[in-house]
């Protein structure tokens, strides 16, 4: 079993579970409406993969927003079943480090970069 699968089969299992719930009985949402009900967050080939089972289980957050807009859940319940930690508010660095010019400040971004690297590795790994 790869490291992802089970983010994969998660998600997988909450898209297949809520369009069965969203749709008709016996015929659940199909994989176009919940692509129209995204608002063009999350395309149909994304959330076809996703349902099938051979999507990655990597999200963006702008992916996340959409299937929730989709499924009519609320996007933590996205983060929990892909296992990936909802990105916190907009970080701004204190004022004194305005100072920094722009090479100083690609290298915070490179090593801030890094550590996400680090991270993701991370909770890819423990899976």
């Amino acid at each position: 079993m790869s490291s992802g699968r089970g983010q994969v089969n998660e998600l997988m299992d909450l898209v297949l579970r809520r369009l069965a719930e969203l749709g008709e009985p016996g015929s659940p949402m199909s994989i176009r409406e919940a692509t129209r009900r995204s608002r063009s967050r999350v395309n149909y080939e994304t959330l076809r993969k996703i349902a099938r089972g051979e999507h990655s289980g990597d999200i963006t957050d702008q992916t996340a927003e959409g299937l929730s807009l989709a499924l009519d859940v609320p996007v933590q319940q996205i983060y929990d079943a892909a296992r990936v930690p909802r990105p916190m508010s907009r970080w701004e660095l204190p004022t004194r480090f305005d100072r920094l010019d722009l090479e100083e400040r690609r290298l915070v971004e490179d090593v801030a970069a890094a550590l996400l690297r680090a991270r993701e590795k991370g909770l890819r790994d423990a899976q």
